[in-house]
């Protein structure tokens, strides 16, 4: 078996039938000190971000896993669920957790999905040789690797899928959709404490970061849902390699590509589940294929609305009847309409065109609608996670613009 063929069936190792899939999700946030300033990353002589992940993991009991970000955000990573309702309870009891020992230790949450206030050369890198690794790295393929690693926060959600089939028409619906999901969930409203006006931050910053392991999947030539698990292999295994783990599962650094150093594995038969899923890891595109999907655009949304992105990529990707709908529309659209498209949703102007000359808030609109009609369609009462926040949003605009005008207001 080829080395493409074995990262094929690890992808497709977990396929599971349509009443047995579940949903995850990852939510990240920014944490102050009551001085106002980062919580530090690592150990020293005042409580900092590796205290805290210790404090959260040994409260946590079964109810997901706490990490850190190379910045010291704090990610809380769910346990799967098979609906949003029973999801949204172990977001509670993460938040009331996290509540306590915020409270406790004289802390901030910042919700926000890029730090507001200080520069990334302001802020320490986790002492870890993988993430010291990764930010040598992005040096070299982009710009903003450093805002990136230190001062961005968002929610991914993950989702199990029922064969590869599946697994491609959501992969491929979720990229043709990123510009959606950044207008909706965008909420980076500063930078470096001042406004950011209708700049989509957070989304310029990913665009930015790395050009050989981010951005759209059309981006890497891969811009059909036609064959695209193979194509999306073909692109990893050709990317430049950042790490890659020792026999003993110690990360250390690499001068190869993915591939190469899976060929050597191979070749040496000593290739393991884990090196393709460290391999998997090593690309940040806006969708990406593990043994599941995970969509990766959508900023971290302001307190209490940390579930709307969950709700809207479900609605979307695993309702048969909405993601054939919106497959046969984004099929249509040429590969400079999604070039565009992704150009356009760098801005927080929604009378930009978008896709068939159709205005970027239309798409937003159509597409949010079906979101809802998803949800419905689901009939477990899931439309509440996401239908007050569209409404907000298609009201008032992004909260990222919202907040500013917020600002502006008290202000005068």
């Amino acid at each position: 078996m080829s080395i493409h063929d074995k990262v094929r069936a690890f992808i497709l190792s977990n396929c599971v039938k349509p009443e047995n899939r579940t949903i995850g999700m990852e939510e990240e946030c920014i944490l102050y000190t009551h001085e106002n300033k980062r919580l530090p990353v690592n150990p020293g002589d005042e409580f900092s971000a590796t205290d805290l992940v210790s404090m959260m993991n040994s409260n946590r009991e079964t109810n997901g896993i706490y990490t850190l970000e190379p910045g010291g955000q704090l990610e809380w990573s769910s346990p799967p669920f098979q609906d949003l309702n029973s999801l949204n309870i172990a977001l509670d009891i993460h938040r009331q957790s996290l509540k306590k020992v915020v409270s406790d230790h004289n802390l901030d949450i910042i919700s926000f999905g890029v730090e507001p206030n200080f520069d990334p050369d302001d802020i320490d890198l986790i002492d870890q040789l993988k993430y010291q690794l990764m930010d040598l790295n992005m040096e070299k393929s982009g710009t903003m690797g450093k805002w990136m690693m230190r001062n961005t926060a968002s929610v991914q959600i993950n989702f199990d899928v029922t064969g590869s089939k599946e697994m491609e028409e959501m992969a491929f619906i979720a990229d043709c959709l990123h510009p959606v999901a950044a207008y909706l969930f965008a909420n980076s409203p500063y930078k470096k404490g001042l406004p950011v006006g209708k700049n989509n931050l957070r989304n310029i910053i990913w665009e930015k970061t790395d050009n050989a392991r981010c951005r759209n999947l059309i981006d890497h030539r891969i811009s059909s849902p036609e064959e695209l698990i193979d194509r999306y292999i073909d692109y990893v295994i050709s990317a430049p390699g950042m790490f890659q783990l020792d026999r003993s599962g110690a990360v250390t650094g690499t001068r190869t590509s993915i591939g190469a150093r899976l060929q050597e594995l191979d070749d040496s038969g000593t290739i393991r589940n884990e090196d393709i899923h460290a391999a998997l890891h090593q690309i940040f595109t806006n969708v990406r294929l593990k043994h599941l999907v995970e969509v990766r655009g959508a900023d971290r949304p302001p307190l209490g609305y940390e579930m709307a992105p969950v709700a809207f990529w479900t609605g979307i990707l695993t309702v048969q009847s909405v993601r054939d709908e919106i497959l046969h529309t984004v099929k249509k659209w040429s590969f400079n309409d999604r070039y565009t498209f992704n150009k356009v949703a760098l801005s927080l102007d929604d009378s930009q065109p978008g896709p068939e000359g159709t205005l970027y808030g239309e798409w937003n609109q159509w597409f949010g609608d079906l979101a809802l009609r998803g949800l419905q369609q689901r009939g477990l009462g899931e439309e509440k996670f996401f239908e007050g926040f569209y409404n907000a949003i298609m009201s008032n605009g992004p909260f990222s613009i919202q907040t500013q005008e917020n600002a502006k207001t008290d202000n005068s």
